[in-house]
């Protein structure tokens, strides 16, 4: 991390003529398959073949951006479009992490009923692996400028808001509790009895993070849920239920 008002946001990696690399795409790219590659590998652990994982890989990214970007048009608004260049812009940004989870949920969940693939085995399998790939996309948040913190003096400027205001890199913060949440799971061995237990604590502990972390956050995220909540505080707390509820059931005969 840069000093005290310095910045280390870089929103474009390369531009050459007419071909520009974001750096939020390339890192959502590489995400996702990191998180595929890490997810295949321990689809064994897990009972599944590492198949299951990689045929699975692309519709669940499909509906995991549709459900993303549903979810940003729902809590932060489309804004205005007035030309062709506004409707790119507006296809190309705004994703909203919970969004893509749930449409992420109903695209594998549809996908994998209809192979008769036991669903909270494959939840087991992809635990390790969607920390690994929410760490490198909160690194494309902080390169990108978005989901910014509040004012912090020890924190780091977001040159696309003007105001010089250092702020806490709140992006960087989820990305390590992130990595360090995947290095966990890859650790814990799944349970055989109990499946469904890895990704449960995936959850609580996410739903946890998240919440802390809206507290500190300082950019848009949509109208108070009951006054108090954020939309990603109200979901975090559902899949907060949905994680004790896996890890506190009982083995399976």
């Amino acid at each position: 991390m840069a000093g005290a008002g310095g910045s280390a946001i870089h929103p474009v990696l390369i531009a050459l003529g007419p071909v520009t690399l974001y750096a939020y795409g390339f890192m959502v790219a590489v995400a996702f398959a990191l998180g595929t590659w890490a997810s295949a590998v321990r689809a064994p652990r897990c009972g599944l073949v590492p198949e299951v994982v990689y045929d699975s890989a692309v519709p669940v990214l499909l509906a995991a951006l549709v459900g993303a970007k549903v979810m940003y048009l729902l809590t932060v608004g489309p804004g205005p479009v007035r030309s062709a260049a506004d409707l790119l812009g507006l296809l190309r940004g705004g994703f909203v992490y919970y969004g893509g989870v749930l449409g992420g949920a109903l695209g594998a969940l549809w996908w994998l009923n209809r192979r008769g693939v036991p669903a909270l085995a494959y939840a087991d399998a992809i635990a390790p692996g969607m920390g690994f790939a929410q760490a490198l996309g909160r690194i494309g948040c902080f390169l990108n400028g978005c989901c910014y913190g509040k004012p912090f003096a020890a924190g780091l400027v977001v040159p696309s808001l003007g105001d010089g205001l250092p702020r806490h890199p709140v992006p960087l913060y989820e990305a390590a509790t992130a990595l360090a949440l995947g290095g966990l799971l890859w650790i814990i061995p799944p349970h055989p009895a109990r499946p469904g237990r890895s990704f449960g604590i995936f959850l609580v502990v996410h739903a946890v993070v998240r919440y802390g972390m809206e507290i500190l956050r300082d950019d848009p995220r949509g109208d108070l849920l009951f006054g108090t909540l954020t939309p990603s505080q109200g979901l975090g707390l559902v899949g907060l239920a949905i994680g004790l509820w896996l890890v506190a059931r009982r083995p399976a005969r």
